[in-house]
Order: C-alpha cells, then sequence, then structure tokens
C-alpha cells in the first residue's frame, strides 16, 4: 500500500494488521481515516446527530470520533510533507482519544463484552480502540503494550486468517516481556514494526520447540530399539562421535578467564560447557554454556587511535579521555578502573561512557539507575520467581566475553530506602577487584570470577552518595560543551542520526556551513540534548522546503 491510496479504500481489518498487514496507505493517519469513514459514514457528511444515533446516543463518544477524524483529515490535507513535529502532535492526539476511549468502554459491564466477544458480535467500538492500541505501539507508545498483547492473545484462540502469525506474535511478546528494538520501518514515518519482531521471536520458539519435540521421539524409538543388533561400522560411527562430542573445545587464544567453575552443584543434568536448545529454563541449562570454559579477555587495543576517536568525537573532554585511557597502558587485557563521571544534565555523560567501550572492544551493557530501589543488580535467590544472576555475569554470559562494561546511568538518582536493599550498597562488593574475583551470586549460590568487568558510572552531582561508594570510583568531572566544538559535536551527532536511520552520508549528509551558523544561533554551548534537537530540526528543514 502506498501513500497514493485513496482515502476511502478496502482497510485491513484488525486481525490481519495483527498478522502481518501493513496500514492502509503505509500510515496511521491514513488507515484511521478510512476505517472512520467506512464504519460510520456520518462523519463524511458531518451529520453530528446521525452519528451520536450510531454510537448509542453518547455525546462524548461521538467527539471522540470526530476528534480523530479531524486529526486525520488535517495529515492527509498536507501535502508538503510531515515534519517530525506534525507526527509528535499526530501521536500525542491519537493516545488522548484512545485513552478517553478506553475510559468509556470500559465502563460496559464485562458480562456484555465477554457475551459479545464469544458469539464473533465485536463492537465496531471496541475494533477501533484496539486498532488504535496498534498504531500507538508502532509509534512507539509504551502504555499500549499491554493492551496490544491481551489482544493478540484474544484472536489467536479464535480459528481465523493469520492464526499461526498472531499467536507467534503472542509468543515472543510474553518471552520478552513485551521488549523491542525501536528500529523504524523504511520510509514508515517513523513507524516501528513492533509486532514483526515478536512474530520471529515467537516462530523461533516455537520451532524450537518443535525441534526438542522431535528429538524426545528421536530418542524414545532409539530406546525401543537398542536391543536390535546393529553392524560393527555403525557402532564403530557412533563410537567416533561420541569421542568427538566428549573432545572439550579449543582454549581461546590469548587472555582468558574462567568465569563460572561449574554448574555440576544445581539441580538438573546438563553438564560444564553444554549448549542445549530447549524450551526449559532453569539456572543449570542457563548457564552451563560458559561452565568450566575459558572465556576470553578483550585484549588492550591500539591506545593512540582510540584517543584520537574520541578526541575527534568529545573535543572539550580530550584530556579526561587521555587521562582514562593512561590506565590501560601496558595492561595484557581491558579493565578500566572504576569511573564516576559527573556533569550537568545533557553535557553527554552517558554517551561518553558507551563510547569508550565500543572502541575499546567491550560489549556495552546500560544499567538505568534512575529510580531503581532494590538490590537486583547483585542478583536475587533462586528462591524466588523472578531469580536473576547479578547484571554483570548476566552480560559475561550473553556476549561469551570475560571482560565486558557495564554502564550504570544516573546512579546519584538510585532509590535509598534499605527494605529491599540499595542499589550502591551492591555496586560496592563488585567494584572491589579482590571481591570481584570470587563474588558470590545468590542466583547461582555459587563463587564466579568477575574480575575482568569494568564499570562506569555517570551522575549529576555526587551529593548525597555514599562516602564507601566514592572511595572506590575515581570521579572524573565532564567539561560542559562550548560553542566552538559544535561542528565536531554536530558531525558525531550526525554520524549517529545516520546509524539509527541506516543511512549513509549520500543520502543524510553533514551540516552545511549555512545549517551551522542556524544552529549556532540557538546553541551557544551546553547540553548536548538540545544541540541534538537543533540538529534534528535542521535536518528535517532540508525536506520542508522554504517557509511561505
Amino acid at each position: 500500500m502506498t501513500k497514493i491510496a485513496p482515502a476511502f479504500g478496502v482497510p485491513p481489518t484488525l486481525r490481519q494488521l495483527l498478522s502481518g498487514t501493513a496500514l492502509y496507505g503505509g500510515s496511521v493517519y491514513r488507515d484511521l481515516y478510512c476505517i472512520l469513514g467506512n464504519t460510520w459514514s456520518d462523519l463524511i457528511v458531518d451529520d453530528r446527530d446521525g452519528l451520536i444515533e450510531s454510537v448509542g446516543g453518547s455525546r462524548t463518544m461521538a467527539e471522540i470520533l470526530r476528534g480523530i477524524w479531524t486529526t486525520s483529515a488535517r495529515m492527509l490535507d498536507n501535502k508538503r510533507g510531515h515534519s517530525r513535529l506534525d507526527l509528535r502532535v499526530l501521536h500525542t492526539n491519537v493516545l488522548c482519544s484512545w485513552t478517553e476511549l478506553r475510559r468509556l468502554l470500559d465502563q460496559r459491564p464485562a458480562i456484555d463484552i465477554d457475551f459479545d466477544w464469544q458469539h464473533g458480535l465485536p463492537c465496531p467500538l471496541d475494533e477501533l480502540r484496539w486498532r488504535m492500541a496498534h498504531h500507538l505501539l508502532m509509534m512507539g507508545e509504551q502504555s499500549a503494550v499491554g493492551e496490544v498483547v491481551g489482544v493478540c492473545w484474544a484472536y489467536a484462540r479464535r480459528p481465523g486468517e493469520g492464526q499461526a502469525e498472531i499467536l507467534a506474535a503472542a509468543t515472543g511478546a510474553e518471552l520478552d516481556e513485551g521488549a523491542y528494538s525501536p528500529r523504524p520501518i523504511p520510509g514508515g514515518e517513523d513507524l516501528v514494526d513492533v509486532l514483526a519482531q515478536w512474530r520471529e521471536r515467537g516462530q523461533q520458539a516455537i520451532l524450537e520447540a518443535v525441534a526438542q519435540m522431535r528429538g524426545s521421539i528421536r530418542e524414545a524409538v532409539a530406546e525401543a530399539i537398542q536391543e536390535r543388533p546393529k553392524p560393527m561400522t555403525v557402532l564403530a560411527a557412533l563410537r567416533k562421535q561420541a569421542a568427538e562430542a566428549e573432545r572439550p573445545a579449543p582454549e581461546p587464544e590469548g587472555p582468558g578467564l574462567v568465569v563460572l567453575a561449574s554448574v555440576s552443584h544445581l539441580p538438573g543434568s546438563a553438564k560444564d560447557g553444554e549448549s542445549k536448545t530447549t524450551s526449559a529454563s532453569n539456572p543449570r541449562i542457563e548457564f552451563a554454556p560458559i561452565a568450566g570454559k575459558r572465556l576470553p579477555l578483550v585484549p588492550v587495543p591500539d591506545l593512540a587511535r582510540v584517543q584520537r576517536v574520541l578526541a575527534g568525537e568529545f573535543p572539550d573532554a580530550a584530556q579526561i579521555i587521555t587521562s582514562i585511557l593512561a590506565s590501560l597502558a601496558g595492561r595484557p587485557y581491558v579493565r578500566l578502573p572504576p569511573l564516576l563521571l559527573r556533569g550537568g544534565p545533557g553535557t553527554g555523560k552517558s554517551r561518553l561512557a558507551r563510547r569508550l567501550g565500543e572502541e575499546l572492544g567491550l560489549a556495552v551493557t546500560v544499567y538505568g539507575a534512575a529510580s531503581v530501589a532494590d538490590g537486583s543488580f547483585i542478583g536475587t535467590s533462586r528462591q524466588w520467581s523472578t531469580g536473576r544472576a547479578c547484571v554483570p555475569l548476566q552480560a559475561v554470559k550473553r556476549h561469551g566475553f570475560a571482560s565486558v562494561l557495564v554502564v550504570v546511568d544516573e546512579i546519584s538518582r538510585a532509590g535509598t530506602r534499605l527494605d529491599n536493599g540499595r542499589l550502591t550498597d551492591g555496586i560496592l562488593a563488585l567494584a572491589e577487584p579482590e571481591t570481584a574475583r570470587a563474588y558470590h551470586d545468590p542466583y547461582l549460590e555459587c563463587a564466579t570470577d568477575l574480575s575482568g568487568v569494568s564499570y562506569i558510572a555517570t551522575a549529576n552531582s555526587t551529593e548525597g552518595l555514599d562516602p564507601a561508594l566514592l572511595s572506590r570510583f575515581r570521579v572524573v568531572d565532564m567539561p560542559v560543551p562550548t560553542l566552538a566544538s559544535l561542528p565536531v559535536l554536530a558531525r558525531g551527532l550526525v554520524a549517529e542520526l545516520r546509524r539509527e536511520r541506516g543511512l549513509d552520508d549520500r543520502w543524510l549528509p553533514d551540516l552545511t556551513p549555512g545549517e551551522l551558523d542556524l544552529v549556532a544561533e540557538h546553541w551557544r554551548g551546553g547540553s548536548v540534548r538540545t544541540l541534538q534537537a537543533l540538529c534534528e530540526c535542521a535536518l528535517d528543514g532540508r525536506h520542508a522546503g522554504p517557509a511561505n
């Protein structure tokens, strides 16, 4: 479906949207305009009385429909293209209408809703509500995740078109707890095909479960015929395969570290170093692949090259970068001493921490500490249903390296109550080298060697932080970006925007001198976030054309 689709064509049904069909016209406003006109024709002729009658006499409901209709019509009438501000206004209007629509529909007796659904008589207003939730999810609205997942399960339980695809999407959403990657659809006006990501994850899990079931069937058949005589050639081949399977994997070249010695003390049958494809999940199966294995440590790269790259992206922090990298000189592998980057909002602390890890070759895990009100960072016991290993150990298992970087973002905003533990208390043990070499993980209930993990924390201020924490972290003040660094900072921000959008410099070139001068009129130094917004406005202005 293209953007030149007629205003009143045949829009896809909600079931078709959930199973992967594209939006009518490729946009939210075209799809809403079309479905509203097809369902409530009184909107086309502006018959308010007829519209009120068609929604059961509710003037409020009629005004909600007219509001959505008007918003979609304005977007449709805009022939010059839509700026990011236009799309944000659309997002806000659809969200407000959807919220009010939910409130009104939820006032009905639950027995009426269930009766209509069980007998295949869904209310058009319910269909519109669920459709709008689907659209909001594509626009990145987190509050719509729960409703869309519930709708997917409801449609997956009813036989019909696309049932397998909807079931896979619902399964994937549950497995990933509603998480998704914000990858925009090419040419989709910042829309994200969340259901496609969930569907892919669910299909993968279903295929793994089928493979596991087939493997169980094969084992049962093999046990049933094991007493039959086999030719010696077959026995010899089986012995050779068994010997190869038991042969230990080659040790990685270069520096390495055994993070987890064994999982044999845990319930289950998985062996150390064994990877199983199974739908079951327990600590032994989860961590067996790295148990007893010598995981590689990232060797120190060319520090001069790293310094040049980072100083080019953060010119005001060149001295800080040189000082941080100096601690790695002469080391066989990358392990940074605990750092705390302190600076005002928008000075680029988090971005510098992430880019530092990337250029050093470390896998980076960013842990948002703002509003964290417990000590789950250090792991939780298996006696709880939500038990999990500590964050550094999860990062090691996920990336397969003993040296990784954990960025604890906004550590000064973590909760300070003691009833569920404090984040800052847990980091004390992990940031101490001697303790980290034999850290007792509460989930695995054994010692783990996390001495190869590096930690960088960020904070607007160190006021109120535990002195014991500050004694373990080297506090580095992040300088405020200056106007003189504008060209370099803008070049780095545009490059990052290119990576996010999947474009190259031919489609999204750097800001021109004229555009830089325009940005400089509104940014005289300070927050990089403000500079990023101004750069995006300048880039979007290329497509808007000259002002009338």
